[in-house]
């Protein structure tokens, strides 16, 4: 996998969602836990490995297409083997502790409401 981080470096970071766009993004993210195989940090931000499903690719997709549309620093990519989807989410450096907090909500049970500052 690519190791050069796939962020835009140019774009400022702001979200620019309205406040109706965050409790349904809240839940794509929490569906995207439930489906959660394995998680991997990296220097930039996260590997998140689901099951290659139809189903789990159109949210993952879909996700992505969202979250850029309110905040276009973040870096994502959907990469599909026969048997795993792959969703790389790279931040740029100054988001470094968000990334972890967000490590640790796929790791945890915790709502994703529940951890401060995550959309």
């Amino acid at each position: 996998m690519n190791t050069i981080p796939i962020y835009d470096a140019t774009a400022p970071v702001v979200c620019t969602a309205s406040s109706d766009e965050i409790p349904m993004r809240i839940e794509q993210v929490e569906r995207m836990r439930s489906s959660l195989d394995t998680i991997e940090r990296t220097a930039a931000g996260v590997l998140l490995h689901f099951p290659n499903r139809p189903d789990i690719d159109d949210e993952l997709r879909r996700f992505t297409v969202d979250e850029k549309a309110c905040c276009q620093f973040w870096g994502f990519e959907v990469s599909t083997t026969d048997d795993r989807l792959t969703l790389r989410w790279d931040a740029p450096p100054d988001l470094k502790d968000y990334m972890d907090q967000l490590f640790d909500f796929f790791e945890g049970d915790d709502p994703l409401s529940a951890a401060s500052g995550l959309l």
